[in-house]
């Protein structure tokens, strides 16, 4: 099973939605550092939009991997976003602004396509995790739906992550779960 969780997370499809529910730190920025890994190591571009507590783990662990942040970075290859900032431009009043969600994911993925080598562009994306952490399960549920939306028109593929220590959910809603085309149970080491 684990190798089968590690192919889709380095060879995703184009259009794929992928999530993973977790609840060991360790394994989820395993799995992410995997996933961006793998595209930057097939020319594809990755953005990374990364709560902020998760972001300097996450980019030593590609470091780590022997990936040249400074680099990937400066070639547009690699965009690293702060998941709390973008909701400070997005939920103006506490609601999603889905037109603005749209147009800015829509510039952020037209930028990393442009800088991709393939063509291609994965994402990774935890502001749905920051909205069920603080129990705003419909709030994740528009989000969500407006990213399938943006997978549709753009044709990339997004990986999510829920982190479920310590928010009082022990798995991801069903709501939530059925959004996504495929969702990794546990990611064993991944990396």
């Amino acid at each position: 099973m684990v190798d089968a969780q590690t192919d889709l997370l380095s060879d995703p499809h184009p259009c794929r939605h992928i999530v993973y529910p977790y609840d060991d730190e360790e394994k989820a920025i395993n799995a992410v550092a995997l996933f961006a890994g793998s595209g930057l190591s097939k020319g594809e571009s990755v953005v990374l939009i990364m709560a902020d507590s998760r972001c300097e783990p996450i980019k030593e662990r590609l470091a780590q991997a022997g990936f040249n942040l400074s680099a990937w970075l400066g070639s547009g290859k690699l965009e690293c976003l702060s998941a709390e900032n973008i909701f400070e431009k997005f939920m103006p009043g506490g609601a999603l602004d889905e037109r603005l969600i749209k147009d800015a994911l829509g510039g952020v993925i037209t930028r990393a396509k442009a800088c991709s080598l393939t063509g291609k562009v994965r994402v990774f994306g935890e502001m749905v995790s920051l909205l069920l952490a603080q129990n705003h399960v419909s709030a994740a549920e528009q989000l969500e739906e407006l990213w399938n939306q943006v997978i549709a028109t753009h044709s990339i593929s997004l990986f999510c992550t829920y982190r479920l220590l310590g928010t009082g959910f022990k798995t991801l809603p069903e709501s939530l779960a059925l959004m996504h085309s495929h969702t990794l149970p546990d990611c064993g080491p991944c990396y």
